[in-house]
């Protein structure tokens, strides 16, 4: 799903724990196999005022006519694609600390064999 701007019309979920800070930039997410359909939201401009709209698989609605319900799935999925970049970020950063620390031992199992040579 992607967002282009998010307004207040969706509720949130119940029981969400509070957002960490954002100390970093989050990637977009990737998407898996056997995902959910792609849906996006743009605004369109329309008699002088803007109406959020969210496609999902092709087709528009406007967030406005959805449901209570509907409007919370809609907040659950953009909670839920958010974490998703957060983890994939922080799933890159440690993936590259795990690389640098197995540099970091061959480097030092080198310098044993000289020494013991």
């Amino acid at each position: 799903m992607t967002d282009t701007k998010k307004t207040g019309t969706a509720s949130k979920p119940a029981g969400k724990a509070p957002a960490k800070p954002a100390a970093r930039k989050a990637s977009a997410p990737k998407p898996a196999a056997g995902a959910a359909p792609k849906k996006t939201t743009r605004k369109t401009a329309s008699n002088k005022a803007s109406k959020e709209m969210i496609t999902i698989d092709g087709k528009s609605y406007p967030v406005d006519a959805l449901n209570e319900n509907a409007k919370a799935q809609i907040t659950n999925l953009r909670a839920s694609d958010k974490i998703i970049a957060e983890l994939e970020t922080e799933l890159a950063i440690t993936k590259t600390a795990r690389q640098r620390y197995g540099e970091a031992l061959e480097h030092e199992l080198k310098q044993l064999n000289t020494t013991l040579q």
